[in-house]
């Protein structure tokens, strides 16, 4: 079929060229837009008791959130003192005056200690915006952001608004140093892979159409669903790095076909359909299977995620199979024009890889390996093993401001609120209670007083604020009949509609553990533990309820999204290779290869050994979704370059039937190929290293490692290693499943008669026993 399809694309080349433009025209258009319909956030399980409780807080309460906080701040001045007051008044009452705030609570309207720091000099306002839709809300905040300023004070502004902005600003920022950083180091590295500038313009032609048709996919899905504004950097990542993989493998095949019979464009093109258009067919499959598992979970962060990188490996997969065949037959010859060998005043080897087989650098390796694979493999297994040992002491966090560096104005004003206000410093429990009938009747109240009662009672709970805790000099009685008279009392009556809406009722407990320890765990399992009267729900929200909810949701999806990797990466590798060991075999040296990424990781983010250098601050943890996201992405990379080279080794068995021969033809023509690929991607990958924001620093640094580790120790030397010890086993299926791969006819050529798959009888074995004590 891709033999025809090769035929095809160079009998209308022109067409299919034309018709591209149109489409990469009309992709930029459509795709640039996708920026304003992304959302931030997306790292909760909707279905979690945390995640509930916030929900019904946002809908019953929809002044409890905290849209934008304004710390004011002076260095000579008290926050009670006239000229500050009359400063921070002026401020807030011309902000109250605009359509776009429904309310603003501070000190200076309810006198409260909460708005003061410890020192005095710092006092905060809480700023409602009107809209409920997080978009509009921006609009809102940019609008009313110029107004928030003081001749007098100093004016810092954060809240879930400011965050969200930020964030949105970071990323694209982000975006731009990584391009700055990328470009000019792929541009040189294309240029002394391929010695040539024609033929290096392609991979960086082919990443940009990927790129842009990506933005159009995640547009058209954000329209769709939920995508968060991190997916424009895997998009960015995934898409420039695989398409450059791609290019690269099918624009060396075509200079080799074309070597042997320059006249042959057609031919050429063909064959490189037939072979390598194959591989990246298989390579784009496996990626894309390996990140469906991303979309199992319910946090759209990850779903939206997996998304974004499936469209851009489909997206590259789909210009590599299309337009760049046909710009090949178009260039013919053209391929190797403005050649740069000549400035070096030397022959480039490469040129000579693909048909000297049996000499090089890469030859004369497989051969030392598989002469020693035993202790080859025992050596690289031990040093993958020492390398993940720092993840058995892993610990994950759930993602906040923290992911903003220190000095952006959002994370300042946290921060400081968490440093220098008494009562925003502790770490606090929410809880949503929904009661039968009206939460201020004297059933319901008493339910609620047993209920803080009991919560009191927990060691490490410093206080509860609830209805039934206002005012310590009064009894449970008195509450039922102040409520019961709330006109009487318009205090307690002002005060009681903060708190309670129809059937129902928020408190808040202050406790004395730090948030995400776990003494403060312990404390968050006793509340969810306390038995209430039927009717009566709460639904406890937090920093710590939301991450252990977060942990228990990614735990409990994990095994299923695992068995999606496992099982799609072997059906594939089975379809292409015919044999049962060789995914099973690429199965366990991935998982080897990532756990040595995941120990880097921690060595480097979580214990902080690379902090000055890469310029961020160690949570001490880890983003709890960034090793499921690795894990996912890295293991669909690691097959890419695990079809690369058994697509050349199985090529080469089939017309030889010499399994020892085969690996070493095939790493001989594959070897400074996948290097190259996996240095170039690492670049891409690695360029977000230098983000601001820490998950999306062990995104790209973290899969980097794992590039540069699996092309290297795995592909390099493990998989030469453990494919001398196997022999003939390498390509063993059993009858029934040797028919079944026959039948799907995925043969590297129209001609391949699959002599490769083997049934093992008494002679086979007897063989691969020999072979494995050569």
């Amino acid at each position: 079929m891709l033999t025809r399809l090769g035929g095809t694309f160079y009998r209308a080349r022109w067409t299919v060229l034309v018709a591209a433009l149109l489409v990469i025209a009309a992709a930029a258009v459509y795709g640039f837009g996708v920026f304003g319909s992304l959302k931030t956030g997306g790292f909760v399980d909707p279905a979690s008791e945390s995640s509930k409780a916030q929900s019904l807080l946002d809908t019953r309460f929809p002044n409890s959130s905290a849209d934008a906080i304004i710390l004011m701040h002076s260095d000579t001045m008290h926050a009670t003192d006239p000229a500050f007051s009359d400063a921070a008044t002026q401020l807030l009452t011309t902000l109250k005056a605009r359509s776009e705030v429904t309310a603003i609570t501070s000190y200076y309207s309810t006198h409260s200690s909460r708005f003061l720091s410890r020192d005095g000099r710092e006092s905060f306002a809480i700023v409602h915006l009107s809209s409920p839709d997080e978009s509009t809300k921006e609009k809102e905040y940019k609008a009313i952001a110029p107004l928030i300023t003081s001749p007098i004070l100093q004016i810092t502004v954060g809240g879930n608004v400011p965050v969200n902005i930020a964030i949105n600003q970071q990323v694209s920022a982000d975006l731009e140093r990584a391009e700055m950083i990328t470009l000019p180091i792929v541009v040189i590295l294309l240029l002394v892979v391929f010695s040539g500038l024609v033929a290096a313009a392609l991979p960086l032609l082919i990443g940009g159409v990927t790129i842009l048709g990506a933005f159009a996919v995640l547009r058209v899905l954000a329209g769709l669903t939920d995508v968060s504004v991190f997916a424009i950097q895997v998009v960015t990542m995934l898409g420039l790095g695989l398409a450059i993989d791609y290019s690269l493998f099918v624009v060396t095949r075509f200079r080799e076909e074309l070597k042997a019979d320059e006249k042959d464009v057609r031919g050429a093109v063909q064959r490189t359909m037939a072979t390598a258009g194959r591989t990246i067919l298989f390579s784009g499959l496996t990626v894309s299977t390996s990140l469906l598992s991303l979309l199992l979970f319910p946090e759209f962060f990850l779903r939206s995620m997996g998304m974004g990188a499936i469209a851009a490996t489909l997206v590259a997969l789909l210009a590599s199979l299309t337009i760049l065949p046909a710009v090949l037959a178009l260039l013919g010859r053209r391929v190797n024009a403005l050649s740069i060998q000549r400035l070096f005043r030397r022959t480039s080897s490469r040129s000579t890889m693909g048909t000297n087989e049996t000499r090089g650098a890469w030859y004369r390796l497989s051969q030392a390996v598989m002469r020693w694979p035993i202790p080859v493999a025992l050596v690289v297994v031990a040093m993958l093993v020492l390398l993940g040992s720092p993840f058995l002491h892993a610990s994950f966090s759930t993602p906040g401001v923290t992911v903003l560096s220190q000095d952006q104005p959002a994370r300042v004003v946290s921060d400081r609120l968490s440093q220098d206000f008494a009562q925003e410093g502790s770490s606090q429990l929410t809880i949503a209670i929904n009661s039968p009938g009206n939460a201020l009747s004297t059933t319901n109240l008493s339910s609620l007083n047993a209920y803080v009662n009991a919560i009191q009672a927990i060691p490490g709970v410093i206080h509860v604020d609830s209805l039934v805790t206002v005012d310590p000099s009064l009894s449970l009685a008195d509450y039922q009949q102040i409520y019961a008279h709330s006109d009487a009392h318009p205090q307690l009556a002002a005060i009681a509609s903060q708190l309670a809406h129809g059937n129902t009722t928020q408190l808040t407990v202050a406790m004395q553990p730090a948030d995400r320890s776990s003494a403060a765990e312990d404390i968050v399992r006793q509340v969810r533990a306390i038995k209430t009267p039927a009717g009566f729900l709460p639904l406890v929200d937090g920093i710590t309820p939301g991450q252990m909810d977060q942990l228990a949701s990614l735990g409990t999806t994990l095994p299923y999204a695992l068995a999606v990797i496992a099982v799609a990466v072997f059906v594939l590798l089975f379809l292409m290779t015919g044999s049962l060991l060789m995914p099973i075999k690429a199965i366990i040296l991935n998982m080897l290869s990532l756990s040595a990424t995941f120990g880097a990781l921690v060595w480097i983010f979580q214990d902080g050994h690379l902090q000055n250098v890469l310029h961020f601050q160690s949570l001490a943890s880890l983003d709890s979704t960034q090793p499921i996201l690795i894990f996912a992405i890295a293991f669909g990379l690691s097959m890419d370059y695990e079809v690369f080279l058994l697509s050349r080794i199985k090529e080469r068995f089939d017309a030889t039937g010499n399994n020892r021969a085969a690996i070493a033809s095939g790493m001989q023509r594959t070897g400074w190929l996948i290097t190259s690929a996996a240095v170039l991607l690492a670049v891409v990958l690695g360029a977000f290293g230098s983000s601001r924001i820490i998950f999306v620093q062990e995104i790209g640094i973290g899969l980097a490692i794992a590039v540069i580790m699996d092309a290297t120790l795995v592909r390099m030397l493990l998989v030469p290693a453990t494919m001398r010890l196997l022999g003939q086993w390498n390509w063993w299926a059993h009858t029934p499943l040797r028919a079944v791969w026959r039948w799907v006819g995925l043969s590297e050529s129209a001609e391949d008669t699959a002599p490769g798959i083997v049934v093992v009888d008494d002679a086979l074995e007897e063989l691969a026993k020999r072979e494995v004590h050569v």
